[in-house]
């Protein structure tokens, strides 16, 4: 398929659509030059970023990218990325199929309220908004002004997520049931976040010497792949390659088209569980660890600090699977700067003990020592 950019004017492109309702997941398929078609109410900065890297010639978000209740950070670091996010204002531009060619005008008036697109699919035509740098500053800015109240929604939220799912998740039924017994086994789990790669890659020897269960969602897995064995993968499977799916233990079919992905991994004779639990699928790739009892559970790629969850739309799954993982959790950047600090002490006095054998064993062949050696010990 040709990715080649057709332009009528500075102001209008075509380029073929990659659908899909998970930024992250559709970033693994994601083609430079293609145009995204998203679903995530309040973008975050993680999300952003991996569809900025690679290049698509724009952003169509069929949810609010900015509702002005969190200090979502996606939109603005799109801007900044310098590739157009736009808002449609119905959901019918999700129902695309990828491949599918689209067009954007942007020289459509803008209303009151600030620029427009249309966006053409074949014979339907829909006038969206773009999400330009003022719209950006307004919606932050009332966020901001309300931030007061993030805290208390984030536990209102949370409180709702535990009177659904709470009884569920406390017994086990909330989570997948795959036969796997991690009483005393430390687990890593691992999503594609901001930073995930280098978090990953400061865990080296952790893994190395640990030898940890290793979860991964779905959006990380072909990255993991390429240097651990997976155990278990999590989430949508769109962007994870077949290979990778083979070699995994055991598949968590969730989130968006579960029902290809089941048809997908029953042709490669995978064998799988689905949920269909309300949890972000990183959450519930924690909640399936603490649930199977493992000792500890190390994350990569997941935001940890409170701040971050009370501006995420995220916050209150993520805070529900912390409580579920208790003690055993903790965040992977911590984990890489404890072991780092405890091999430092370890071979700070391994080498002052090395310093004094080679020291022992310089003075040990200098005659007059052999000779003080001999009169004291009446030998020789």
């Amino acid at each position: 398929m040709s990715r080649s950019r057709k332009t009528s004017n500075p102001t209008t492109f075509s380029a073929p659509l990659r659908v899909g309702h998970d930024p992250r997941a559709l970033a693994r398929r994601l083609e430079r030059g293609e145009i995204a078609v998203i679903d995530r109410s309040d973008l975050d900065a993680a999300s952003a970023d991996l569809l900025a890297d690679r290049e698509p010639l724009c952003v169509i978000n069929v949810s609010p990218s900015l509702t002005g209740r969190f200090e979502a950070r996606g939109a603005a670091r799109l801007a900044a990325r310098s590739i157009p996010l736009i808002d449609a204002p119905h959901r019918s531009l999700i129902a695309a199929v990828d491949g599918d060619e689209a067009s954007v005008d942007f020289t459509v008036e803008p209303d009151s309220d600030g620029p427009l697109v249309v966006v053409t699919t074949g014979s339907d035509k829909v006038e969206c908004r773009v999400v330009d740098d003022v719209y950006i500053e307004r919606q932050l800015a009332n966020a901001k002004t309300g931030s007061e109240l993030h805290v208390p929604r984030l536990t209102a939220s949370a409180l709702d997520l535990i009177q659904r799912d709470g009884a569920a998740l406390a017994d086990g039924n909330a989570v997948p049931h795959l036969d796997l017994n991690l009483a005393g086994k430390d687990v890593l789990v691992v999503t594609a976040g901001r930073g995930y790669k280098d978090q990953l890659a400061s865990l080296r020897s952790v893994v190395r010497d640990l030898s940890p269960v290793v979860i991964v969602t779905g959006d990380a897995a072909n990255d993991v792949a390429e240097q651990y064995r997976i155990d278990v993968i999590v989430g949508p499977l769109e962007g994870v390659s077949d290979e990778v799916l083979e070699r995994a233990t055991r598949v968590v079919v969730h989130g968006e088209s579960n029902a290809a992905s089941t048809t997908r991994l029953g042709a490669l004779g995978v064998r799988h569980v689905s949920s269909d639990s309300r949890l972000e699928s990183a959450d519930l790739a924690v909640a399936l660890a603490a649930s199977a009892g493992a000792r500890l559970i190390a994350t990569v790629g997941i935001d940890t600090a409170i701040p971050e969850l009370a501006d995420s739309a995220r916050g209150a799954s993520a805070l529900l699977a912390r409580v579920a993982a208790g003690p055993a959790w903790i965040d992977g950047r911590t984990l890489a700067r404890l072991y780092r600090s405890r091999w430092t002490r370890v071979q700070g006095w391994l080498v002052v003990s090395l310093a004094a054998l080679a020291l022992a064993a310089a003075l040990a062949l200098h005659p007059e020592v052999r000779d003080l050696v001999s009169r004291v010990t009446g030998l020789g």
